[in-house]
């Protein structure tokens, strides 16, 4: 038998953690740009549908497909951080088991309720399944931030040992409120910088499309705007420890926070000038710092007692061939499903 089936999980990894570490940041930031499209565009299409619903009906037609891409970029990096993190994601969502498991079931029946909302977005009435939908994708993001701050805070677990029922919730965390604020903005950015995105090529000829872009980018400037305040509570509510560390103590935080922000600053200063492409050029690898940071100050929070790094290595050439083969067929075959389907949406 190989020596990692005989160990503990999160105990051993069958290859170096910080190619697990890479593949979780990678993959987790395409994660999250489509999640926020799912979430900030259900959002978008029940705030902000138009004078003639036209917002709401494009963004009908994409939201389900949006829900479905997420669920599924999920899994790698769930994967991921389960095989270096193992201990505390495992434990938090078995201290979460109720919130965590209807988490599926929360996300199933938005994705079916955005589906009731498709045919039916030109009506007015139609407000009733986007307002579900987008509660529901809300109440999942609070399910998601719980757990990842049970993970983070081990203290927190002692309270829920003594206690049946699998109802562990980190609500009085002084993190929790503004990391979930700072979540819900940047969907929202997201989303609007998205409905300005698939609007712009149409926008030289069709009315409602410049509008739509117009739409979008407010969305995004605004949204974008309002995370300084929140960005700046979060910030501020971290321990002082961790904190510092955005301020010269740690240089790889440091680095990679400031780097963020000007890349945020400059998708900004694109966006008020009305170039959606070249926004969205920036925001990405924005969003690929922020995660970065956020794995940072997760090493950071369970430091000194545990670190990646400090991970026994069992090592297996086979399968971890095997499993980066198939991770770039698959990412080949995406890529050319996608640019298939452009060139057929550009001959109608």
């Amino acid at each position: 038998m190989p020596p990692i089936l005989s160990i503990a999980p999160g105990t051993a990894i069958p290859g170096p953690w910080w190619l697990f570490d890479l593949l979780l940041l990678v993959t987790f930031t395409a994660h999250l740009l489509v999640v926020n499209v799912a979430l900030g565009g259900t959002l978008l299409a029940l705030l902000a549908p138009g004078r003639s619903r036209d917002v709401a009906v494009t963004l009908a037609k994409r939201l389900p497909g949006a829900v479905a891409v997420g669920v599924n970029l999920a899994i790698p990096p769930l994967l991921f951080a389960s095989a270096l993190y193992g201990e505390y994601l495992y434990t938090a969502a078995i201290l979460s088991a109720v919130p965590w498991l209807s988490l599926f079931m929360v996300v199933m029946l938005a994705y079916a309720l955005l589906y009731v909302f498709q045919p039916r977005a030109a009506r007015p009435d139609s407000g009733l399944a986007a307002a579900a939908a987008g509660a529901l994708l809300l109440a999942a993001s609070l399910i998601l931030v719980n757990v990842s701050l049970l993970s983070l805070r081990p203290e927190l677990w002692k309270a829920s040992f003594s206690q049946a029922g699998g109802f562990a919730l980190a609500v009085g965390d002084v993190t929790f409120v503004p990391r979930w604020l700072h979540f819900v903005t940047a969907s929202l950015a997201v989303g609007g910088l998205y409905v300005a995105l698939f609007s712009r090529k149409a926008a030289a000829t069709d009315a409602a499309a410049a509008v739509r872009v117009r739409t979008g980018l407010r969305w995004f400037i605004f949204a974008t705007l309002a995370q300084v305040p929140i960005g700046l509570w979060f910030l501020l509510s971290l321990p002082q420890g961790i904190m510092e560390r955005f301020f010269g103590l740690h240089s790889e935080t440091t680095l990679a926070f400031m780097l963020g922000l000007g890349l945020a600053a400059a998708a900004l200063l694109n966006a008020v000038r009305g170039r959606a492409g070249r926004a969205a050029f920036f925001i990405v690898p924005a969003v690929g710092c922020m995660v970065v940071v956020r794995d940072l100050v997760r090493q950071a929070y369970l430091a000194p007692q545990f670190s990646p790094e400090a991970l026994p290595v069992a090592f297996q050439a086979g399968p971890l061939v095997m499993f980066l083969a198939c991770f770039a067929a698959t990412a080949a075959a995406v890529v050319w499903a996608v640019m298939s389907y452009r060139r057929t949406a550009r001959r109608g």
